[in-house]
């Protein structure tokens, strides 16, 4: 007996259900494969959190600054700072946040890329840190200076610039440039955050809003002191920015 051969609407169904699983598939496979870059994100800041501790052990308890000028024109920014604790330049770059193209040092070569911006709020782009890092050409704070290193944010991640490697982060500064780049959230919605204690918790940038005028809550400030006037509403407008961005 002959068999007979799939007719064009038999074929159209199949093709038709084919594109409806695939419709149906792609986002859940898209969804895990995001879910490992945050994780693979989440252990490199993990390391660098270790880096972080060890290097305070070795300094007196003091944080490093975002960078320090070691002789006019040559600089050592905190991934050289850290890196001897860390042993890998390939850690400062997060998977799913690769724009980020810049020289490592004065001296380097070649280029590297680097996903995360330390902390550093104060009053301007020279002065004094109330954050987690020091400023350039500034002492660290000292660990003492915390009211609570598990609630202070040390480096967050942040959204692909251009820059030299000296980046910072200003919760609370009015503009972005080059050097302040906004604030990443590309995994699902939320972004990763290496607290001074060392330990990293993925959130949505809006659960950290909640807490830039509340005092004794405030991530960004080593004090945790809320942000008041203007501060604050920087502080809420950049987190808002970034949740709107990477919905």
């Amino acid at each position: 007996m002959k068999k007979s051969a799939f007719t064009l609407i038999e074929l159209l169904v199949v093709i038709a259900i084919i594109a409806i699983l695939a419709a149906i598939l792609f986002p859940v496979f898209a969804r895990a494969r995001e879910n490992a870059r945050r994780s693979s994100c989440m252990s490199n800041m993990k390391q660098i959190g270790l880096g972080l501790m060890q290097y305070t052990q070795d300094y007196d308890e003091r944080m490093p600054a975002r960078y320090l000028t070691i002789a006019p024109g040559v600089y050592s920014n905190w991934q050289n700072m850290l890196q001897p604790y860390v042993k890998s330049y390939q850690l400062f770059q997060c998977p799913s946040n690769t724009k980020n193209t810049i020289p490592l040092d004065a001296d380097s070569t070649g280029l590297s890329r680097v996903s995360y911006a330390p902390n550093v709020d104060g009053d301007g782009p020279n002065g004094a840190s109330n954050g987690a890092i020091g400023n350039q050409d500034r002492s660290g704070p000292s660990l003492a200076d915390f009211s609570s290193v598990s609630l202070t944010v040390a480096f967050v991640e942040m959204a692909p610039a251009n820059n030299y490697g000296y980046t910072d982060f200003v919760p609370s500064g009015t503009h972005f440039t080059t050097f302040t780049p906004g604030m990443f959230a590309g995994h699902l919605s939320t972004g990763n955050f290496l607290f001074a204690d060392g330990h990293v918790k993925s959130q949505r940038p809006s659960a950290l809003a909640t807490g830039c005028g509340t005092d004794g809550s405030n991530p960004w400030r080593r004090d945790n002191r809320a942000y008041v006037t203007g501060d604050l509403t920087n502080c809420v407008t950049i987190m808002s920015n970034a949740a709107n961005f990477y919905k």
